[in-house]
């Protein structure tokens, strides 16, 4: 039986699928007066950053990067905690480092030293109930919280929300207005608008965000080509066709290139139902807040075939507006992969010294990002992290040999940006803000038009946005708490940890405590929509 696979538009979904937002398995386990591991001994003194364990200790109790352990002895009996940052094995048993450093003379297997995790679930074989069981159940209850009240409390992505526009007036403006119209999304709490797409009559034109449009023209020629992401800060991310492998993070142009077009989407979006995994930039970069390496998903979102044509992909920045105005994409076959409603650059070599590409003139490219040499099925490609007036710096390889080729003056090298529509409808250059074309009320979820905006037709107006609060509430935080907890006293291997001898409740009345104050928790915070 072949794989079902709905083409267009994805489905509304968190950010992060994965992520544990509303509470943590030690929060769980606090409620069920759960308390930490049982000590070990040391297997080896410990170092200035390390202390070992054996590894049938390591296997049953379970240590994890991020994990709290206190170390003690009988020279510091009081101890101190530490959080792991690596574990690796060694002669002296399973290292576990971490960062701030500790006086190794008071940690000695003489001394009689232990390690405890401060953690009440880990992924060891001690308790029953692993970590990663208990995660599972806060994920669960994160969608079901989101669908109880119409709201979230994490990131979430709308990927394509089709509304009518409401004119007041068509062409004029009413007294004590200083808009056309308005368009209230299904959701409040918007945190950015991805993409504001008005209906011309033949296209969608975006006011938003930056994109490029790559059509297949023929898969079967794209066979082991690949398409490249470059960011201004000369990092790429590079999606290669397959090839016959069937690797997870790369894409497949099998079949027809409207399923082409859709695997290629899917990779680019780190689609969850097919399996595809994540496609780092290189160098690797973070952003603040996050010690995740950013990939591709995290920067580009894609929409294949849908309201675009067959064999159509369209990618947005999620860098809004003239952000996005600085991602260059680029592609080793230019014949059987068009790239479109981009911003075009293209200089002449000079030569090249070490990783300095020296060309007639550099205006019009990015500030760092990919670059092409070459044409039609044959196409190399070369990121750069900086330039001057004359000249590309940084630059490497990435696909051929583009440095030994432009080292021959004269040769052309080439560049292609994603491209905003603003400023494409109105006199005033386009852009977000109140005197402009359009703007927004975040909080309630109402974008106002004013010299931009659609046909006065039906589903005129297409928008990807993320929506969710900024905070989450200790209110939420309890309620979900108190749901994971309900659902795993339900288990009978987690109930056998729970003391009930001396207590006041049974199990049974907590569980139906605890999933009725929940439950009177979120009757508050549930969203109503009503359609007039």
């Amino acid at each position: 039986m072949p794989i079902i696979f709905s083409p267009g538009e994805a489905e509304t979904r968190p950010l992060d699928p994965e992520a544990i937002v509303y509470t943590t398995a030690q929060k769980v386990a606090d409620l069920l007066g759960i308390g930490p591991q049982e000590a070990v001994l040391m297997s080896a003194n410990a170092e200035a950053n390390a202390v070992f364990v054996t590894g049938g200790d390591y296997r049953n109790i379970g240590f994890s990067v991020d994990d709290t352990i206190l170390i003690y002895s009988d020279a510091d009996p009081m101890g101190l905690e530490r959080v792991i940052t690596a574990i690796t094995t060694s002669a002296s048993g399973v290292k576990l480092a971490f960062s701030s450093a500790i006086n190794p003379g008071l940690y000695e297997t003489g001394d009689n030293g232990y390690v405890q995790n401060q953690a009440s679930f880990t992924n060891g074989k001690t308790r029953g109930m692993t970590k990663a069981t208990v995660e599972e159940f806060i994920k669960r209850t994160q969608d079901r919280i989101d669908n109880d009240t119409h709201n979230a409390w994490r990131p979430t992505m709308v990927h394509a929300e089709y509304i009518n526009f409401d004119t007041y007036k068509p062409y004029r403006r009413r007294y004590y207005t200083d808009y056309v119209g308005t368009s209230p999304l299904l959701f409040r709490n918007v945190q950015q608008v991805l993409r504001l797409e008005v209906w011309q009559g033949d296209d969608y034109r975006d006011l938003c965000g930056s994109e490029a449009r790559l059509e297949i023209v023929d898969e079967a020629g794209l066979k082991n080509d690949s398409i490249c992401i470059g960011m201004a800060n000369g990092s790429v991310a590079t999606l290669a066709e397959h090839n016959g492998d069937n690797s997870t993070s790369k894409w497949r142009a099998d079949f027809d290139k409207v399923s082409a077009a859709q695997n290629l989407a899917d990779l680019i979006n780190k689609e969850d139902r097919v399996n595809k995994a994540a496609v780092e930039f290189s160098p690797a970069f973070t952003l603040e807040g996050s010690t995740s390496n950013i990939a591709v998903h995290n920067e580009i979102l894609a929409t294949a075939n849908s309201d675009y044509g067959n064999g159509k992909v369209k990618i947005t920045s999620l860098r809004q507006t003239k952000g996005g105005e600085t991602v260059s994409v680029a592609s080793t076959d230019l014949t059987n992969l068009t790239i479109s409603q981009v911003t075009e650059a293209s200089t002449t070599s000079v030569n090249v010294s070490s990783t300095t590409v020296n060309v007639a003139s550099t205006s019009g490219f990015a500030n760092g990002g990919v670059l092409m040499v070459g044409s039609g099925e044959s196409v190399a490609i070369l990121r750069y992290t900086g330039k001057t007036d004359t000249s590309f710096t940084g630059c490497v390889n990435v696909i051929g040999t583009p440095l030994t080729t432009l080292n021959t003056g004269g040769t052309t090298v080439f560049q292609r940006l994603l491209q905003s529509d603003i400023g494409a409808f109105s006199d005033l250059g386009g852009d977000q803000g109140r005197l402009k074309d359009w703007w927004i009320d975040y909080e309630m979820g109402i974008i106002y038009f004013n010299n931009s905006y659609p046909y006065f037709e039906w589903n005129a107006i297409k928008v990807a946005y993320i929506y969710g609060e900024r905070y989450v509430e200790k209110a939420i935080e309890e309620a979900a708490t108190k749901m994971v907890a309900s659902d795993l006293l339900m288990s009978d291997d987690r109930s056998v940890l729970i003391p009930e001898g001396s207590q006041n409740v049974d199990l049974g009345a907590k569980i139906q405590i605890f999933r009725n104050q929940a439950k009177a928790i979120l009757g508050r915070y549930k969203e109503v929509v009503v359609f007039e």
